[in-house]
């Protein structure tokens, strides 16, 4: 999916990408704080998502997201 905006946008939310039941039910709004848990563990935070395995390092999950903020744009 397009990550531009992602930062406040509803998760399983665009009309052009196949997300799995469970992003598409989750009511999942992201932001900083649940990216990094999905990223620390993606199926034991959304069981269900096509998403498999993760990043076990704070600060490798602290660096993606803080580069997904610069490139991909964030809530005002």
């Amino acid at each position: 999916p397009r990550l531009h905006g992602m930062f406040g946008r509803r998760a399983g939310s665009l009309p052009d990408y196949r997300y799995s039941d469970a992003m598409k039910q989750s009511g999942l709004i992201w932001t900083e704080q649940t990216l990094d848990a999905y990223l620390a563990a993606t199926q034991d935070f959304m069981p269900g998502t096509k998403m498999y395995g993760g990043l076990a390092i704070p600060q490798d999950r602290a660096d993606l997201i803080a580069w997904l903020k610069q490139q991909a744009g964030s809530t005002p």
